[in-house]
């Protein structure tokens, strides 16, 4: 973590703004670990927290409109998109899809905090014709929850960020094994009744022969 400090150090805002941009093109970017470091810089006088709230801020904008207007001019292939760049499966984007349908537009104000629901989140928006203020505005505050709850924790705890950086990595790894793992039993589960099905079919076929 030293090292990421050190670098974020010598390049500055550019960075963040960078980082976050990789991140919303799902990319394997590691922008809240790059957030931390920010924070402990904030509390050694190097970068300034209005400065790195713009950054995310407006690099968040950028890419999330993006994706906005490819949801409303692509509508539904959009997600299959979606869910081939992040390696989610289906029907959990499914999920995430009707639960962005049922609360609408305040979904933005934590899809950034939630592994797989930032992904769609954009897009949905534009499927789902909200208007473009609206979803400028809800984003811009997810946003600047998301960059300040990271960059607070790095103010914060400046001297233990290589503790939080593991833990945070540790948490990523458990809640994408957990998902995986409920993925794996809904597909037991369903591979189950399937053969109930066909058993059951089977006997009705053979009791009717006889």
């Amino acid at each position: 973590m030293k090292q990421v400090v050190e670098f974020l150090a010598r390049h500055g805002y550019w960075v963040l703004f960078l980082s976050v941009l990789g991140r919303q093109a799902c990319l394997p970017v590691p922008a809240n670990l790059l957030l931390l470091a920010a924070g402990a810089l904030v509390g050694l006088g190097k970068l300034n927290l209005a400065g790195i709230i713009a950054s995310v801020v407006v690099a968040f904008l950028l890419a999330d409109t993006a994706w906005y207007g490819a949801g409303r001019r692509w509508g539904g292939r959009m997600l299959g998109f979606v869910c081939g760049a992040t390696g989610g499966p289906a029907a959990y984007v499914g999920k995430i899809s009707s639960s962005f349908r049922r609360h609408g537009v305040r979904w933005l104000l934590i899809s950034k905090f939630l592994i797989g629901v930032d992904a769609v989140a954009a897009p949905i928006a534009g499927i789902t014709r909200t208007g473009l203020p609206r979803f400028l505005f809800f984003d811009a505050l997810g946003a600047i929850l998301w960059s300040s709850a990271y960059t607070a924790l790095g103010y914060i705890f400046g001297d233990q960020l290589d503790h939080i950086a593991e833990y945070i990595t540790t948490m990523w790894k458990l809640l994408m094994l957990a998902g995986f793992c409920g993925l794996g039993i809904l597909m037991i589960f369903k591979l189950v009744r399937w053969y109930r099905f066909c058993a059951n079919s089977s006997w009705s076929g053979s009791h009717r022969s006889s």
